[in-house]
C-alpha cells in the first residue's frame, strides 16, 4: 500500500467516538473575502516522528499573538499523533477563532464528533471518497452548518470536486502528494485556474517561504494552509507577521510571471528559447508556445538585446531573459514590460524578484520555489544540446526540462519524466539563432500527443 492507504486502513482499524458535552461554542466562518494563512497544530508525520515541541496550547498562544484567527487541527491519531482532544480544548479557550478538523474522514458520524469538538470547518480528501460519499459527507457538513474545504491533489480529483451537484465551500490544492508525500509547489498554481472565480482556493502544504507566499497571494488563492514551517520556527510570531504580510502583499501586486503563466490550462507548457529575430518569435506563437526566450549572455552566438525585445513587444506570448546574474538592465527591462521574467542561474535574483524568476541549473539535486528548470551542461559545439542523464529522471520528475530536446525525442521524454515545461532551443535550428519552421511545428505537435 502507499503511504495514504496505509493512513485511511490504520484509521479505520482504530475509529472511535469520543463522548464530548454538547457544543456550548459559536460556529465561526472559516473562509472570508481577504487573504489569509491557516496555522497548524501537528506533532508527527508519517515522515517525520516528531514535528512539534510545544504543546497545542503554546503554539495557539503565537499564533493568536501573530494575528492568526484560523487554525488546522490534525486530529489522526496514528501517523501525526494528534486527537480530537486537542481541537476540543483549543476551540473551549479561543471560542471566537475558526477552527478545520483536517483528518482522512470517511463517515457521518466524522462530520458529528467534529461539530461537537468544536470545529466550524472539516477537510474532506477526494482521494478516498467516492463521488456519492463525498457528497453525503458535504451534505452532513452542512445540516450541522459547518464549511467543507474539498481537497484534490491531481486535476482529475479537482474534476471529481467541481462535478458535484452541491460542491464543496472551498477548494484546497495540496502541494504533496498524499500517496508518495512528494512535494510539487507548483503543482496548486497549475491547477488554480481550473477552479470557479466563486469557489475559495486554498494551497495546502510545502510553504515554508514569504517568497512563495507571495506567488500564492498574487495567484488568486484566499488562503494558505501553513503547518511544519510555523510548528518549527524559532522566531514564531515573528515568521507568521512575515507570512500574513507576504500573502496580502502578493495579492495586491500586479500579476507575476507565474499568474499569467498558470493562468493558460495545460499539461505542458513549451519555451522557445535562442530567439534572435521578430520572425522567428511570431513563428513561435503561431505555432502555439508559451514562451519566448531570449539569451542575454555576451558569449552567446544566439544573444539577443533590448532593440529586438522593443521590435517584439505586443507580440503576445510570455518573453524570458536567460542570465547568468540578472543584471541592472534586466530589471530595467522588467519594469519596462519588455520581458516577464529571468531565468537564472543566481538563486538570490530569484528571491529578488518575487514571482518574476526562476532558477536554472544542471545539478537535479538543486531545487528552487516554485520551479526549476533543469538543464545539461553545455557542451563546447552550439550546433546541439546534450541531454540530462537517464540516471537524473527521477530526481527531475514533474519540473521544467531542458537540454537536447528536439521534435525525435520530446514526446518519449515527456512520458518519463513528466516534465510541468520543456525548454527547447538548437534542437530546432536550421543554422544558430536560425528557427526551423518544419521543425517548430512538429515538436510542439509531439508534445501534444505525448
Amino acid at each position: 500500500m502507499n503511504i495514504l492507504e496505509k493512513i485511511v486502513a490504520a484509521r479505520r482499524r482504530t475509529f472511535r467516538l469520543y463522548d464530548f458535552p454538547p457544543r456550548d461554542v459559536p460556529l465561526v466562518p472559516f473562509f472570508g473575502p481577504k487573504p489569509f494563512i491557516i496555522t497548524e497544530f501537528k506533532r508527527a508525520s508519517p515522515t517525520q516522528k516528531k514535528i512539534s515541541v510545544c504543546s497545542h496550547m503554546e503554539l495557539a498562544q503565537d499564533y493568536y499573538a501573530a494575528g492568526v484567527r484560523n487554525f488546522s487541527v490534525l486530529t489522526e491519531q496514528n501517523y501525526f499523533r494528534g486527537s480530537l482532544r486537542d481541537l476540543y480544548e483549543l476551540k473551549q479557550k479561543y471560542p471566537r477563532c475558526a477552527f478545520l478538523r483536517k483528518d482522512f474522514l470517511f463517515c457521518r458520524a466524522d462530520i458529528a464528533q467534529a461539530y461537537q469538538a468544536g470545529a466550524d470547518a472539516v477537510l474532506l480528501i477526494a482521494e478516498i471518497l467516492p463521488d456519492k460519499l463525498l457528497q453525503e459527507l458535504i451534505d452532513e457538513a452542512h445540516k450541522y452548518k459547518l464549511q467543507v474545504l474539498g481537497e484534490a491533489y491531481s486535476l482529475r480529483s479537482l474534476q471529481r470536486i467541481l462535478r458535484l451537484k452541491n460542491p464543496p465551500d472551498a477548494i484546497g490544492i495540496n502541494s504533496r502528494d498524499l500517496k508518495t508525500f512528494h512535494i510539487q509547489p507548483d503543482q496548486p498554481l497549475r491547477l488554480k485556474s481550473y477552479i470557479p472565480k466563486n469557489i475559495p482556493a486554498v494551497y495546502e502544504s510545502g510553504v515554508d517561504s514569504a517568497y512563495l507566499l507571495e506567488i500564492i497571494g498574487n495567484a488568486g488563492f484566499c488562503a494558505a494552509l501553513i503547518g511544519e514551517a510555523v510548528v518549527k520556527a524559532a522566531k514564531r510570531v515573528q515568521t507568521v507577521r512575515n507570512f500574513v504580510n507576504a500573502v496580502r502583499r502578493g495579492a495586491k501586486q500586479k500579476p507575476n510571471f507565474f499568474t499569467k503563466l498558470y493562468a493558460v490550462k495545460k499539461n505542458v507548457y513549451v519555451k522557445i528559447c535562442g530567439l534572435t529575430n521578430k520572425a522567428d518569435v511570431e513563428l513561435a506563437v503561431r505555432a502555439g508556445a508559451d514562451l519566448a526566450g531570449f539569451v542575454f549572455v555576451p558569449e552567446s552566438p544566439r544573444g539577443a538585446d533590448e532593440k529586438l525585445l522593443r521590435a517584439v513587444k505586443n507580440v503576445k506570448i510570455l518573453k524570458v531573459a536567460v542570465v547568468k546574474k540578472v543584471t541592472p538592465e534586466i530589471k530595467k527591462l522588467l519594469r519596462a514590460g519588455l520581458l516577464d521574467a529571468a531565468q537564472t542561474y543566481n538563486e538570490a535574483d530569484i528571491y529578488a524578484l518575487a514571482g518574476n524568476a526562476y532558477l536554472i541549473t544542471t545539478d537535479p539535486r538543486r531545487r528552487a520555489l516554485p520551479v526549476t528548470l533543469y538543464d545539461a551542461p553545455k557542451t563546447k559545439s552550439m550546433r546541439a544540446g546534450r541531454q540530462i542523464p537517464a540516471r537524473e529522471h527521477k530526481h527531475i520528475y514533474g519540473q521544467w526540462l531542458a537540454g537536447g530536446l528536439t521534435p525525435q525525442n520530446v514526446r518519449g521524454l515527456i512520458k518519463k519524466i513528466q516534465p510541468g515545461l520543456v525548454d527547447v532551443s538548437s534542437g530546432l535550428e536550421k543554422s544558430i539563432g536560425q528557427k526551423d519552421a518544419r521543425k517548430i511545428k512538429l515538436f510542439l505537435r509531439e508534445v501534444a500527443r505525448a
